[in-house]
């Protein structure tokens, strides 16, 4: 910058301060996370139809528009397709109710624990782009009328 703009300097050294701000509070989220969390927190099942439900989702019409919509460009839906993938390895076709694990046998107690890995995996990634919460912070109180 130049010596003769010092608001400017001021103001651009403000905004990479921020950025280290930021950054902080992900890893912070991150750690927290990592901590203080089980895997059985997590969903411990996977439907292969819900996952191409939403594959199919995101390549549809509307889907895309979506993206392009918020983001200025297309999807390539990568997200999805690896999630549905994964629900074809370790997946069940239709949604059940989860049995307790001592009803489970070896198979399907793997099954279980890497699905919940997959997920505590893509939390940990949402976590560390970013998000709202970054200079936001959550409300601890609901409020009775938050629209009045």
């Amino acid at each position: 910058m130049s010596k003769e703009e010092p608001e400017l300097d001021e103001l651009w050294r403000e905004f990479q301060n921020a950025n280290d701000d930021i950054q902080q509070k992900r890893n912070e989220v991150i750690e927290e996370i990592n901590k203080n969390t089980i895997l059985n927190e997590y969903p411990g099942k996977l439907s292969i139809m819900t996952a191409l439900d939403e594959l199919i989702a995101c390549f549809s019409l509307g889907g895309q528009f979506k993206n392009y919509y918020r983001y200025g460009s297309y999807d390539s839906c990568e997200r999805q397709r690896e999630k549905f993938w994964f629900a074809v390895k370790h997946g069940s076709l239709v949604e059940g109710k989860d049995k307790p694990a001592e009803e489970l046998n070896d198979k399907e107690l793997n099954s279980r624990v890497k699905i919940q890995q997959f997920f505590k995996k893509r939390l940990l990634e949402d976590k560390a782009k970013g998000s709202s919460e970054d200079i936001w912070d959550a409300r601890k109180k609901l409020q009775s009328y938050p629209f009045k």
